[in-house]
């Protein structure tokens, strides 16, 4: 009787856990999504009040379309070489070439991630003047701080 007791005891605990994870699943992905609209509403606002030329923003609005599907993929793979590494490394008996193969794998996929957003603002900043170009950056700047607030930048003193 006792055991039966502990059994469905666990099997609840297991059902309250699900219930209790995927709407916090799902809420993170609604939250990266609606920051992601956000950011596009944003960058809307900020080239109206540059004012770029209408073919200029079209170029920018297909930039920003371009690399978010290319960094989505970027993303996936990056996710799937960090999984890899977390199982490497939670073998019990780690195997020194599929460590550094998923070491690698996932420094790939992150520089592979820089190099997407230094692309995309390389083909943006193009798109525009001088001025039009500093008042984009400050403004993508306060983007980033107003996200990102305690992002902790190192700096040395000398």
């Amino acid at each position: 009787m006792k055991g039966k007791l502990v059994f469905k005891l666990g099997i609840l605990t297991i059902i309250l856990s699900f219930l209790l994870v995927i709407p916090a699943l799902g809420q993170k992905a609604q939250t990266n999504e609606a920051l992601g609209q956000q950011l596009k509403t944003y960058k809307a606002n900020i080239l109206k009040e540059l004012k770029v030329a209408p073919d200029k923003d079209k170029a920018l609005v297909e930039l920003e379309e371009k690399y978010s599907i290319q960094r989505a993929e970027i993303v996936d793979a990056s996710k799937k070489a960090w999984d890899n590494l977390v199982a490497a490394l939670a073998a019990p008996k780690p195997d020194d070439a599929k460590i550094k193969a998923a070491v690698s794998a996932y420094i790939d996929a992150e520089a592979k991630m820089y190099t997407s957003f230094r692309k995309q603002l390389d083909e943006e900043l193009a798109q525009m003047t001088p001025v039009q170009q500093g008042k984009y950056l400050v403004a993508m700047e306060k983007w980033r701080q107003q996200c990102m607030p305690k992002v902790c930048i190192p700096v040395t003193k000398k």
